[in-house]
């Protein structure tokens, strides 16, 4: 689309001013004109566009129509022009936003993120999770695929996920194996992850039967993980989510984990800017440690 270069940027922002304010008084003082010039801008625009913009006694000046349609499209431009430059503004600034989903955020992120504030005290990372992004850009954005998605040339692995079943050690008993105490419990899910179980037993090899016990299922992850650490039941889990539950005893993992498919990268819409870049690095070397092979994983974990 060609751009018309010769529009009277100063007068449609008297214009749209006059409009939204009511009065051209106010829309002196708001652009910091005198009424004179404002009055000057809106008769240079109605020329421009061969139309009559405002009506009435110059006293108290009523929109058109046509006046009504223009203002409202105008402010809307406005707000975008606006929004852009706050945007382009900031990027480079100490704000850094980065979108991932809540239970990610809660139970890894957020735990590690005063090590990146050590390192970069100028940064002040802002978390969106879930669906809190849907109308505004972010700087880095981490991401869940699932195993039949490819990874896209704009992405960075970061690791692959792996999972395990996983029950609360304070309930183990003595005359029973951690294998059969886990198969014995009631089975928790995640609405996010419905199949866990049934992945779990396809990729482990493990007829898990019909199931004896109650099964109870959860809206999210971390709300899962909760109920599985106060004894409600076993659960499939990630291990990323659940490591230091694993390493400080709280959790038992009678197979260990196995890779569940799903991997986990990074993106950014301007990788090269300065602090995107830092944040990307970061992660990376955070994550470092998780893709190193499964048994040096686990075994690390249960020292």
């Amino acid at each position: 689309m060609a751009i018309n270069r010769k529009l009277p940027l100063v007068a449609l922002r008297a214009f749209e001013s006059a409009a939204r304010c009511g009065r051209h008084g106010d829309a002196a003082e708001e652009l910091s004109v005198t009424s004179g010039a404002i009055s000057k801008h809106i008769a240079q625009l109605e020329t421009f566009l061969g139309i009559r913009l405002f009506e009435g006694n110059r006293n108290r000046p009523r929109l058109t129509a046509e006046g009504q349609a223009f203002a409202t499209s105008l402010s809307d431009a406005f707000e975008q022009i606006d929004a852009a430059v706050a945007a382009i503004s900031r990027r480079d600034t100490g704000v850094l936003d980065v979108a991932c989903i809540g239970t990610l955020a809660m139970r890894w992120l957020i735990p590690r993120l005063s090590n990146f504030s050590q390192l970069y005290p100028n940064y002040d990372v802002c978390l969106s999770t879930d669906g809190q992004r849907i109308n505004r850009s972010v700087d880095v954005e981490i991401l869940i695929l699932p195993p039949d998605e490819a990874m896209g040339s704009e992405c960075l692995p970061l690791f692959n996920e792996l999972v395990g079943l996983v029950f609360a050690s304070n309930l183990q008993e003595r005359n029973i194996s951690n294998e059969q105490k886990a198969l014995s419990l009631p089975r928790l899910g995640t609405q996010t992850r419905p199949h866990a179980w049934t992945e779990w037993g396809r990729l482990t090899g493990r007829d898990l039967g019909p199931t004896r016990t109650t099964s109870r299922m959860f809206d999210h992850y971390h709300l899962t993980i909760e109920a599985c650490l106060n004894g409600l039941g076993s659960m499939i889990a990630p291990l990323h989510l659940i490591g230091e539950e694993v390493r400080s005893g709280k959790l038992i993992a009678p197979w260990g984990f196995v890779e569940s498919g799903y991997s986990y990268a990074v993106r950014s819409e301007r990788p090269n800017h300065r602090k995107n870049s830092a944040f990307i690095q970061w992660l990376q070397d955070e994550t470092a440690n998780m893709r190193t092979p499964i048994q040096e994983n686990f075994a690390a974990l249960q020292n």
